[in-house]
């Protein structure tokens, strides 16, 4: 087992191999093999409560961190529920009654997530005086750039705008944003 501790011959910290545990522990440096004793703390796997949600449907599961990270909302991860596996952005930190935008996980009693890995994207289509609502599964990471022609439930049109999901509008031509970040494209039939 490899670990990170400060080597008193090297003088900063290297990685080390673990020789034999307690507390003390033995470690060896990897760099000039030095043999000394060294107070380790190794990161203890929890996990912890998540509810992920997918297009209005929301469903228990579980994160798995170490004891010692910090979870921040529009952190990724991935996430188990039941037999299926999702990639998720945390959306909310639950400690207790109380929501933070930052905890330590030791702390945290529930993180809420989204599911980011497959969404469904919501396009308006101008076509006139007319506008046409469309509704696509895709890939989190499709693409969408303004001015280049893009295809939405089963209808090809220009793109003019994106409405992202922190409430930023994207015009300037050329300019991308991915699904997972999108609430809403906007296109002219062209």
């Amino acid at each position: 087992m490899s670990i990170s501790v400060n080597c008193p011959v090297c003088g900063e910290e290297t990685d080390h191999e673990l020789l034999r545990d307690g507390e003390p522990a033995t470690v060896q440096c990897s760099e000039c093999s030095h043999i000394h004793r060294s107070a380790i703390k190794i990161p203890k796997v929890i996990e912890i409560r998540a509810i992920v949600s997918s297009e209005g449907e929301s469903r228990q599961g579980t994160i798995e961190l170490t004891d010692d990270e910090i979870v921040e909302v529009g952190n990724t991860y991935v996430a188990d529920v039941g037999d299926d596996i999702f990639g998720v952005e945390v959306t909310g930190v639950e400690l207790g009654a109380a929501r933070r935008m930052r905890a330590n996980t030791r702390d945290i009693t529930c993180i809420w997530t989204r599911v980011i890995d497959s969404v469904i994207i919501r396009a308006s289509l101008h076509k006139g005086a007319v506008t046409y609502p469309l509704y696509e599964h895709v890939e989190g990471e499709t693409v969408y750039t303004i001015g280049e022609i893009a295809s939405v439930g089963g209808r090809q049109f220009r793109v003019t705008r994106i409405k992202l999901r922190d409430g930023a509008v994207v015009r300037k031509p050329g300019s991308y944003a991915e699904a997972r970040f999108i609430k809403r494209v906007y296109g002219e039939r062209s």
